[in-house]
């Protein structure tokens, strides 16, 4: 059980700083619209705030956060792939 906390610890940290360094990007990109960063933004904060709840106890670390939580970073992955790519 230590070796699955320090596991999900480490992918976390990884994740948050890569969320927020794309964020970031996000935000400095001119030629995106304003509704587009808000949304991207928003989804963003959303995602960053999911590993810190679990951290402070208001949602347990269960197998359901274990298999939507990576998808769910996927996908916000690809809209910002999206945003860089210009599609």
């Amino acid at each position: 059980m230590v070796i699955l906390r320090l596991l999900l610890i480490a992918f976390n940290v990884a994740v948050v700083t890569y969320l927020v360094y794309r964020m970031f990007q996000v935000i400095k990109d001119p030629y995106m619209t304003q509704g587009r960063k808000a949304l991207l933004v928003g989804a963003g904060v959303v995602l960053l705030l999911a590993p810190f709840s679990m951290f402070f106890g208001i949602m347990n670390a269960s197998f359901i956060y274990f298999m939507i939580y990576p998808v769910a970073i996927s996908l916000f992955l690809y809209l910002i792939r999206e945003v860089a790519t210009g599609s």
